[in-house]
């Protein structure tokens, strides 16, 4: 195993990793669709036959973790950072780029979505009504890029990219300078053909069909698969129920529960953990401060349950503490745009991701005990 940290002038800590731990008779398994006792891999979306993956879908390198630092320098001091990563990878496209943007303001990105159209690489976007009338998105259409809106009261509130086909990054950062500067965010990219198919088929129905929300299809190719002999899962909302999902993982927890929560008021997710806390399982969260106070959120629930192992605390960022991840038994992670709401679960357009790696999950578990180091106790 590989792990490089970079960009931390700009504000950005990045993890990079390569996967080099799976012993090689079963990733071989797993290549032929093979379980390692000789039986198929099922795959529910083909009716039982065996799951084949491509082959880039066998790289050991598929996927790169960010999270980021925040400090929230001036504006002129914003450099160095994951916007313009993003930016440099958005520039060797070939043929098409995807943005489902709740919110879109980094220039970096803005400027490399422009030269794309000027050199003749496809771009699609679409936002949240509530900010298309943003500069940069003016700016992207006086410069050719259509731009689609979702035109509801509902959030159109994906954060993700998809370029030529192969490559996807998805998470809970916002594409903003705020949201690459000043608040706690992950994002991931994630290296599958598979995966971007699932997110290009999201894509279609909002960009080409201008399907959203509970009139969205289920219809993701690839909700379950194995990548490089990892198990992982991948659901759009509101046509799959994300807070059913969701509870259905929390209730597996064996031993520990962590998580991080920009909004955390959903009673299915909530109850799974205090059902599971009352089976003696830990659970310690952190929730963004804002609106923690609120009847509706479960931090005052989760504070007050009088349970040695539950234990909650408020974020230490003046700012936004944005993560939406649940962290089970080391084992298993969920991330994406999903705030674990029931305007989320019901309402906006959504997605998650659950990767079922200790590996893979140690990265989140160390970003959570930075969060918790630095999140206020309440006396």
């Amino acid at each position: 195993m590989n792990k490089r940290t970079a960009g931390i002038g700009g504000g950005i800590l990045v993890i990079v990793i390569a996967i080099l731990s799976v012993i090689f008779g079963q990733d071989l398994f797993a290549q032929l669709g093979i379980e390692t006792d000789g039986t198929p891999i099922e795959n529910p979306n083909d009716n039982g036959s065996v799951d084949l993956p491509p082959a880039g879908d066998n790289n050991p390198d598929w996927y790169e973790i960010y999270f980021t630092a925040p400090t929230c320098p001036p504006e002129e001091d914003r450099l160095s950072g994951l916007d313009e990563t993003i930016a440099a990878d958005i520039s060797q496209a070939q043929k098409q780029v995807d943005i489902a943007a709740f919110d879109l303001d980094a220039e970096p990105i803005v400027n490399a979505l422009i030269d794309l159209e000027k050199r003749g690489v496809t771009v699609r976007i679409v936002t949240d009504e509530d900010n298309a009338d943003l500069s940069s998105i003016r700016r992207l259409r006086r410069n050719g890029t259509s731009v689609v809106e979702d035109k509801r009261t509902a959030l159109m509130h994906n954060k993700f990219i998809v370029i030529d086909g192969q490559y996807t990054w998805m998470g809970s950062l916002n594409f903003t300078s705020n949201g690459v500067y000043c608040n706690n965010n992950n994002l991931v990219r994630i290296n599958s053909s598979r995966v971007a198919a699932n997110y290009t088929v999201e894509m279609d129905e909002m960009y080409e069909d201008r399907l959203f929300g509970p009139d969205s299809p289920q219809n993701t190719p690839n909700e379950k698969m194995t990548i490089n002999g990892i198990p992982v899962e991948n659901y759009f909302g509101p046509e799959r129920e994300m807070s059913l999902n969701i509870a259905r993982a929390v209730a597996s927890a064996q031993e520990e529960i962590l998580f991080m929560a920009f909004s955390f008021t959903d009673d299915q997710i909530g109850e799974a953990m205090l059902g599971r806390a009352d089976a003696g399982v830990t659970v310690r969260g952190v929730f963004e401060t804002t609106g923690s106070d609120t009847i509706y959120s479960y931090y005052p629930h989760m504070a007050a349950a009088g349970m040695d192992n539950v234990t909650v605390r408020t974020d230490g960022n003046p700012y936004i503490m944005h993560h939406k991840v649940i962290i089970i038994d080391r084992e298993t992670v969920i991330f994406g745009s999903f705030n674990f709401s029931d305007s989320a679960n019901r309402r906006n357009d959504e997605n998650i991701f659950i990767v079922h790696d200790p590996t893979f999950a140690s990265f989140f578990v160390d970003e959570f005990e930075t969060v918790w180091a630095e999140a206020s106790i309440e006396e």
